[in-house]
């Protein structure tokens, strides 16, 4: 995961804050632990929050969600973060090139973090993206009144 300021080539002078939300496992990668302990400045949450409606409230904070997923079967955490107003960030492969833009999608890593330095310095940039890249995503093809009525078929 790209969560060290070091590694994605972001300069302290660059303004943002980071949210890593979810359950916490004990295998905790180095590089997580790292930035907790380097910039704790720079966390507006960190792990798990009470509620699904917490959760739901606080993606809406947020200006871009990224992924680095090396293994995902579909990405619901990402789907969700940009329904709530974030503009995605997703690596060229898995089921991602199927949900969002090309404009969504990295090929390697310095093109993701040439896109954060970007957001980061000009997060406008990022709220004019989302704007155009929400109406080419088809959010009611996985919703639940529309899987439901299929699952049900099976």
């Amino acid at each position: 995961a790209v969560v060290s300021t070091q590694s994605t080539g972001i300069s302290e002078e660059i303004p943002f804050n980071v949210s890593v939300l979810g359950q916490q496992y004990q295998d905790v990668p180095p590089c997580f632990q790292d930035f907790q302990e380097r910039h704790s400045e720079r966390i507006a949450q960190w792990g798990r929050l009470d509620s699904r409606d917490d959760y739901l409230e606080h993606l809406k904070l947020g200006t871009v969600v990224v992924s680095t997923a090396k293994h995902e079967f579909f990405g619901v955490s990402m789907l969700e973060a940009t329904a709530a107003g974030c503009f995605p960030l997703c690596p060229n492969r898995l089921a991602y090139p199927e949900i969002y833009p090309s404009e969504c999608l990295y090929n390697n890593i310095n093109q993701l973090k040439k896109q954060l330095r970007q957001i980061c310095r000009h997060p406008s940039l990022a709220i004019e993206k989302r704007e155009r890249v929400l109406k080419k995503i088809p959010f009611d093809k996985f919703s639940y009144q529309t899987l439901a009525p299929q699952f049900l078929e099976l």
